[in-house]
């Protein structure tokens, strides 16, 4: 390197602020991807060196690791522990996995699962993974917390919520079909029959208190009649026709007292 000599960098063509023999990226990001090369000039000359040869700088995002609960729902009620599976997607047979409880490693072998009981966890604390690499890049981003607190529980209350409404609507339908079936039907005697809903000419007449039809019917027909079938007949009646008053005796009597009286008061015999 000559003194004097001032170096220009460039990528894709574009010039950077960068102005040394040194071009240092302190924080590199996806977006220094490119290619890069540098041209030398004396002072504010307008000499310039040809362009160096470009240098392929690539930048790739770490990969990201990801937490996932392998315990099933159907293993909630015969299981106190949770197992977690740490990966990574990309190139996922290349990664080994160290695990953090509250930001702490764990000492354990590098295993892609990690069991959670109560026995090793009694407060449930948060736990993230981070993949490894003997080969670029070294280490994956580390996964998002993962929370057991309670989780557990909240899911055993879940499912004995959901059993219970499941039971009842079971005990219920199953009650609706045994008492379909083994209801006690209706004695016969609780259920008239149709022909007793009328009473039958032969129990009319058995009873005391059953009026005779045909009284029923004349008494009828004559409350029906008109006056001038009464006066007919030669019976009228009427709100000012007065009543008989004399009985079959007094009539009787009153016979007997005529007949003694066109006899002079003679003694008739009755004896023939």
């Amino acid at each position: 390197v000559s003194s004097g000599w001032e170096y220009l960098w460039y990528k894709d063509g574009n010039q950077n602020t960068e102005s040394g023999n040194n071009y240092t990226i302190k924080s590199v990001v996806t977006s220094n991807t490119g290619s890069q090369c540098l041209v030398r000039r004396i002072g504010s000359s307008v000499f310039l060196s040809d362009k160096s040869h470009a240098a392929r700088l690539e930048v790739k995002e770490r990969p990201q690791a990801d937490i996932v609960l392998l315990t099933g729902w159907s293993e909630v009620f015969s299981t106190d522990s949770l197992v977690l599976r740490c990966g990574v997607q990309e190139n996922p047979d290349m990664w080994n996995y160290t695990w953090f409880k509250e930001g702490q490693p764990i000492i354990q072998p590098f295993t892609e699962k990690h069991t959670v009981t109560p026995q090793n966890d009694p407060e449930q604390s948060l736990y993230t993974c981070r993949g490894v690499s003997n080969s670029r890049p070294s280490y994956s981003k580390i996964s998002e917390s993962f929370k057991t607190k309670n989780l557990l529980l909240k899911r055993r209350v879940l499912l004995s919520t959901s059993g219970c409404i499941v039971f009842g609507i079971t005990a219920v339908f199953i009650g609706c079909i045994v008492l379909r079936i083994f209801r006690k039907p209706a004695d016969d005697d609780e259920k008239p029959e149709d022909t007793e809903l009328f009473p039958t000419m032969a129990q009319l007449k058995d009873r005391d208190d059953a009026a005779c039809p045909l009284v029923k019917y004349i008494t009828d027909a004559e409350l029906r009649a008109s006056p001038k079938e009464a006066e007919e007949n030669g019976t009228i009646c009427s709100e000012t026709t007065p009543l008989p008053t004399t009985s079959q005796e007094d009539q009787a009597v009153t016979s007997e007292n005529h007949d003694t009286t066109e006899n002079n008061g003679g003694l008739v015999s009755f004896k023939q």
